[in-house]
């Protein structure tokens, strides 16, 4: 199977796990009130009168979270291979590059496990306790500055990166571009981010969703929904986890750059 079929089958699994979990996650969201508001149309539902997340898969330690522990692991695995082949190479800043990719991702992967704490359960610190929002121990649940400075950064570079590339081309070395954006079909799970980002910095930004107007209510019992709200939040992706979903698609994005930027690099 070549690189190419191999993609566009892994890009298949994924759709199909993504729609899957979403319409569930809606359903488990909405779907018991959708239920006694339209029995003709929505007719029948998993959820429950308690709204919000299925902790099994978006919360910690949850299905999202470890498929996006797998995959960063065995692409740090992976480019760990690749800078071992890199070792007769004339191009000292694919070697650079590689180093750091590694290191970050080790970082991202490492503070996703919470250092080890996830897997063998050993206890936080207390100085760390005490400082840790989720009394874990990882230094992204205690700063912003470890927590969304880097994931803005990691957005930029799988989200908008290659838009950046294909805008200013001719001004950047060939090296450069390959690093970037080391095939055409690299820019699909691109997009895919941007589609998950978007319309929920557009409502955050303009503070369109109010969750107290969301119910129809009858003697303080929800009825039904607005439905103006209801598609304010489904159309914004504001049903489920989102935080989770983007830091899958960086793992998924990273995996894939790795493994096109190894096949660029030693068959082209």
């Amino acid at each position: 199977m070549n690189i190419q079929t191999l993609y566009k089958t892994s890009n298949t699994i994924c759709v199909l796990l993504l729609l899957s979990v979403l319409i569930y996650s809606l359903d488990y969201s909405f779907g018991f009130i959708l239920n006694k508001q339209f029995p003709d149309i929505y007719i029948f539902t998993f959820g429950s009168m308690y709204e919000g997340w299925k902790e099994e898969i978006w919360m910690e330690n949850g299905l999202i979270e470890i498929l996006q522990e797998l995959i960063l692991f065995f692409t740090i695995l992976y480019l760990l291979k690749f800078f071992y082949k890199l070792k007769n190479t004339t191009h000292k800043i694919i070697k650079v590059f590689i180093i750091l990719e590694i290191l970050g991702l080790s970082y991202f992967f490492l503070e996703e496990i919470s250092w080890g704490q996830h897997l063998i359960n050993y206890k936080t610190p207390l100085f760390i306790e005490n400082i840790n929002h989720q009394k874990e121990f990882n230094l992204h649940n205690i700063s912003n500055l470890f927590n969304e400075l880097p994931k803005s950064l990691v957005f930029i570079w799988c989200g908008l990166s290659i838009f950046f590339l294909k805008t200013f081309k001719p001004k950047i070395k060939d090296i450069y571009y390959i690093l970037i954006n080391p095939d055409k079909n690299l820019i699909k799970i691109s997009i895919t981010l941007l589609i998950f980002t978007i319309p929920n910095l557009i409502v955050s930004n303009f503070d369109l969703i109010d969750y107290q107007d969301l119910h129809l209510r009858d003697d303080f019992e929800a009825i039904g929904y607005n439905l103006k709200m209801l598609f304010t939040i489904i159309l914004s992706f504001n049903f489920f986890r989102l935080s989770e979903l983007h830091e899958f698609i960086f793992a998924y994005y990273f995996l894939w750059h790795s493994i096109f930027l190894k096949e660029n690099i030693f068959n082209k």
